[in-house]
């Protein structure tokens, strides 16, 4: 990576972090007022202590000081000090539960808006990512840009401390002022030297830890196929060598350079204070400097080092957390759907209408064309089957259907009003999916039969739930509606996730209705009880079916044959079968075995 593209990279992802940090912009000025009053108090306490030793040391020799007012001038140093000390940590007290609360909630904020915002990018996006690896990148870039919050507050008024530290060490002594003064460049100049290559081997280090952490992620939610094809151990040592392999390396090579940093921080530290002591033995006997200031002197050496070590440790946290903005921001930077266009139709009722306009649709700019130049009319209550070989174009033309894409050129028309123009949210809720795989979530069956329905209430549960053949297996099981399901219902049968998703869709009480191979994986018993439930559930209702096994559409009004992107034939069972060398007839009688 080079320098330009370094910069661009920090320059994001510093825009990254304010954009998450601007909502609490309030707390933000309340800890920078509060810091500054810390960073004058704290600055002034070890040169208040230094006149307070030397007040002491001249009260033991029975020197006659001046008073301060009605106090001995030790006295008032004391209470001087002791006044600023309670100042400074009321102030650094009420700072630190500021700070934390502003480091939560940056935190939490984070991985909320990221789940939000994954909420309403489009399908396209989720089909095209590796979602688990979005995920915890939304994770990371909560607790590390949070963590960079906490540290910037921490460390940013000890930096001012610095500043009135030298105004005050020079003041004692301008010679072994500029001693620390080198001995903080030094100091400042091994870091910049250090961490200049930190930088691509932390990137190249989070980068292969996030390849690692996806793919050894995407196999343990790939789990019953990595025991269908006993690959445990296969899956195990790319894990090992994913993860303790290069990543591992990588992450060793870090930590020897922080260790590195850790020890010359503490020679260089330990040599400027050597050398102040060795200078100050000269010039204590010499009386040109008091042991009070040689301790104010000491105490500020510990403030001047202090920040840049604290900085030290923790450039990795404010190394990472940026890197992590950098690469969250890119999620936020998706645009999300445009559910309400302008001027958008809301349809409070949808009798079922459907009309494709000369569609051609491509998924992107310069890609190949899916679909190309449809047109169908579809009447309410129709039955309407697309059939055809795989990646032909017919789930595209479904997810049209839905608003889920736009046609390149044409136009989809519900109830005669272009998709464009409809609030998407108000046309999904009158469309009902049976999806040929059924992806539930790890909550009780009669969560599962509600969702998308949440206003329904128990018995409409129950009620679909028996349409749906559901009622049987239910009662057989200890918890019946309350039984749990599993992570993505794993705890059912296939066909029995097929029942919960008609049963869900019965709720619903679609105008339109979508049935996505819903029999294809069933065996012949279970398959004849689906369908008896799926034809329950189409009566009345626009369906389009997607169907490989053409024993599910001899019962459609119209069958439309896909073939390269276009509708290559339509008719009914009969009518295809009837054409001589037709598409359908090729497919009818490759399913029933003439060929």
């Amino acid at each position: 990576m080079n320098t330009s593209i370094e910069k661009q990279e920090i320059k994001t992802g510093l825009v990254a972090i304010w954009r998450f940090v601007r909502p609490f912009k309030k707390e933000l000025i309340i800890l920078i007022i509060s810091g500054l009053v810390s960073a004058v108090a704290n600055g002034s306490v070890p040169y208040i202590t230094g006149r307070f030793f030397d007040a002491l040391i001249n009260v033991s020799e029975h020197r006659i000081v001046s008073d301060v007012g009605p106090l001995p001038l030790w006295a008032f140093l004391l209470s001087l000090w002791a006044i600023i000390q309670l100042i400074a940590n009321n102030i650094d007290w009420i700072s630190d539960r500021l700070a934390r609360q502003v480091d939560a909630k940056v935190h939490f904020n984070i991985q909320t808006q990221g789940f939000l915002h994954l909420f309403r990018l489009p399908l396209s996006y989720h089909k095209s990512k590796h979602i688990n690896g979005e995920l915890q990148k939304i994770s990371a870039a909560g607790w590390r840009v949070s963590s960079i919050i906490r540290n910037v507050i921490d460390i940013a008024p000890q930096f001012l401390s610095i500043l009135i530290g030298i105004i005050l060490s020079a003041s004692i002594n301008l010679m072994l002022a500029g001693v620390l003064l080198i001995g903080v460049l030094l100091y400042v100049l091994l870091l910049m030297r250090i961490l200049m290559p930190v930088a691509k081997i932390d990137l190249a280090a989070h980068r292969f830890w996030n390849e690692s952490w996806d793919d050894s992620a995407a196999a343990v939610m790939q789990i019953e196929s990595v025991k269908q094809a006993t690959a445990e151990e296969h899956e195990s040592q790319k894990v090992k060598s994913a993860l303790l392999g290069k990543t591992y390396d990588l992450w060793h090579k870090l930590g020897t350079i922080w260790s590195n940093i850790s020890f010359f921080q503490r020679i260089i530290v330990f040599g400027t204070q050597l050398v102040v002591f060795i200078m100050s033995v000269q010039l204590v006997s010499n009386g040109i400097i008091t042991i009070g200031e040689l301790l104010a002197l000491n105490g500020y050496a510990a403030m001047f080092f202090g920040p840049f070590v604290s900085l030290g440790f923790s450039w990795q946290t404010i190394q990472n957390g940026i890197t992590s903005a950098v690469h969250v921001n890119e999620i936020f930077s998706e645009k999300t759907e445009k559910y309400i266009p302008e001027n958008a139709v809301e349809l409070k009722t949808l009798i079922g209408k459907v009309i494709f306009e000369n569609v051609t649709f491509s998924y992107e700019l310069n890609q190949p064309i899916v679909l190309k130049d449809v047109s169908f009319e579809v009447q309410p209550g129709q039955v309407v089957a697309l059939v055809g070989e795989s990646g032909v174009g017919k789930s595209t033309a479904i997810s049209l259907i839905s608003g889920y894409n736009f046609p390149t050129q044409g136009k989809v028309l519900i109830d005669d009003i272009d998709t464009r123009k409809l609030n998407l949210t108000s046309l999904r809720k009158h469309i009902a999916v049976v999806p040929q795989e059924v992806a539930l979530f790890n909550d009780t069956i009669k969560a599962n039969i509600r969702y998308g329905s949440f206003e329904a209430n128990d018995e409409e549960v129950f009620r679909v739930a028996r349409e749906a053949h559901m009622d049987e297996f239910i009662q057989a099981l200890p918890d019946k509606y309350e039984s749990l399901v599993g992570e993505r219902g794993i705890k059912l049968s296939v066909g029995q996730k097929q029942r919960v998703a008609i049963a869900r869709a019965m709720l619903r009480n679609p105008a339109i209705l979508i049935l996505d191979e819903p029999t294809s994986a069933l065996d012949a018993k279970t398959e004849k009880i689906v369908t008896e439930a799926l034809e329950k559930l189409m009566t009345g209702r626009t369906t389009f079916i997607i169907a490989h096994r053409l024993s599910t559409v001899r019962k459609a009004n119209v069958i439309l044959v896909f073939e390269k992107g276009k509708i290559v034939e339509r008719g009914t069972h009969q009518e295809l079968i009837e054409r001589e060398k037709g598409t359908y007839l090729h497919l009818y009688e490759y399913q029933i075995g003439l060929h």
